[in-house]
């Protein structure tokens, strides 16, 4: 073992003190060298990757900046909710998660898994990123022949349409469950107030002038070649999940039926301010997260960390979330 004495302890020290100071002495003898310009851009948030014969690809409409995480889950302690985040170097007074939409190339169709948050600032300016992603990813708006809906919030489907009226997929079919479209566009709604009121108005922007494109879905059918619809509902009447089946892999996409990879799995019995019926919302997240346990399902969630793709264990009466490495 190393002994510092008091002459190899001097040696060291002033050893040490010289490596700190010469990066300063070179840049002062060679300021060009040692001045870089920052880029500040970044990449196109897009991963693709194989799916049995289909080809998928996680395209981010960016991430939502919620607030802080205890409000969301008002019955439980505060302390508590904060510890999750923070035991996960996350902030817990300015709580973030990620959109993720999916697009799979079936080799009939190219499919859109919802379509994120839109023009839409209500939760900040770092949404709305899915078109310019798309691009991006070497996918053209117009080739995509269905948009599939796990749900009517705000954040789900205001990809639909421009603020001019305009369909931004022109030559996509709206696919998405009755229940939820009758909840959403019911005209009763229109008098909403607060968030409430918010949301309606995005629902019927987006889904009243696709009356025409509109495809209604039946839990346990086919919504498209080898997308089978989950029905979990709870966070909203007629949220639905989607199983994706192709050459012998089996993965499961969601939008809220489970909605952070740690508190949804951790803590599947707290009950999230934004569930419609949070009994029934938490009855769901157990049956789907067992059913993923069960039948080996890789999960694809939409408010994971991108790209959300991992598979689930379980841990006495939890469950934990395991990321699966990128492909490169």
């Amino acid at each position: 073992m190393l002994k510092l004495t008091s002459m190899n302890r001097r040696a060291f020290l002033l050893t040490s003190a010289a490596a700190a100071i010469a990066p300063a002495a070179l840049s002062a003898l060679n300021p060009a060298d040692a001045k870089e310009a920052m880029f500040g851009n970044k990449a196109p948030a897009w991963y693709r990757f194989k799916l049995g014969d289909f080809e998928a690809t996680v395209v981010s409409d960016g991430i939502l900046s919620l607030g802080p995480i205890a409000a969301l889950y008002p019955k439980t302690p505060k302390e508590a909710v904060d510890g999750v985040l923070t035991s996960r170097f996350q902030s817990p007074t300015a709580f973030i998660v990620q959109e993720n939409c999916l697009v799979l190339n079936t080799g009939d169709q190219l499919v859109l898994l919802d379509s994120g948050l839109g023009t839409y600032k209500v939760f900040g300016t770092a949404a709305g990123r899915l078109a310019n992603n798309l691009m991006a990813s070497g996918i053209k708006l117009e080739d995509i022949d269905a948009i599939i809906l796990t749900h009517g919030h705000i954040d789900h489907l205001s990809g639909i349409m421009s603020d001019e009226g305009k369909r931004l997929f022109p030559n996509a079919q709206i696919i998405m469950s009755q229940v939820e479209h009758d909840f959403w566009t019911d005209e009763a709604k229109t008098s909403s107030t607060g968030m409430m009121k918010v949301l309606v108005e995005a629902a019927r922007k987006n889904l009243l002038p696709n009356k025409d494109r509109l495809t209604f879905i039946k839990d346990g059918k086919e919504a498209v070649k080898g997308v089978i619809v989950v029905s979990t509902p709870g966070h909203t009447p007629g949220h639905t999940s989607y199983l994706l089946s192709s050459g012998g892999q089996n993965f499961v996409y969601t939008g809220d039926a489970v909605t952070h990879p740690a508190i949804s799995l951790q803590h599947p019995e707290w009950i999230l301010n934004f569930d419609v019926d949070p009994v029934m919302a938490l009855e769901t997240r157990k049956r789907f997260l067992d059913m993923a346990v069960q039948d080996k399902l890789t999960l694809i969630g939409y408010h994971f960390d991108f790209p959300g793709i991992g598979n689930v264990a379980k841990e006495g009466d939890a469950y934990r979330f395991v990321p699966i490495s990128m492909e490169v």
